[in-house]
């Protein structure tokens, strides 16, 4: 079965402010391939979203100034890949999926459930590594079917 794209690696940094969300969003459209289904795109960039806008808020929050955030996008054959780098504070995503089930409070975590949806009903893997040499990296990876 052939791809109906050429696979890729796109990367770029923005900085880390809420009013970069456009500048990411159309960067992100612009490398749409054709032939990739729509609604896996859409998923993509809920979560893209989601974690830049995170990125921002919460690992960015207290750093003054803020350091960019940088976003990587792989299409292969196989895989859409988005990674998010930031240099907050360690943080474990697991745990926090955790919590947020035995919480009435969902409304403040609304985030945590997207992604976890994304993970459960979609097939998505997301995890959140804590990077050796400082920072952290926000993975979210879709099996192309």
């Amino acid at each position: 079965m052939s791809t109906p794209f050429t696979p890729s690696t796109r990367e770029l940094s923005f900085p880390s402010s809420l009013e970069a969300t456009q500048s990411l969003l159309d960067w992100f459209e612009r490398q749409q391939p054709a032939g990739l289904d729509p609604l896996l795109w859409i998923q993509a960039k809920t979560a893209l979203v989601e974690g830049f806008t995170n990125a921002v808020r919460h690992a960015h929050g207290a750093l003054v100034p803020p350091p960019s955030v940088k976003v990587s996008l792989s299409l292969t054959p196989t895989h859409l890949r988005l990674h998010i780098h930031d240099q907050g504070a360690p943080f474990d995503i697991t745990s926090a999926w955790a919590n947020v089930a035995r919480t009435s409070d969902q409304d403040s975590h609304w985030g945590l459930i997207m992604l976890g949806r994304l993970r459960r009903d979609f097939g998505w893997l997301i995890r959140y590594d804590h990077l050796p040499d400082g920072g952290n990296r926000l993975v979210m990876e879709r099996t192309l079917a």
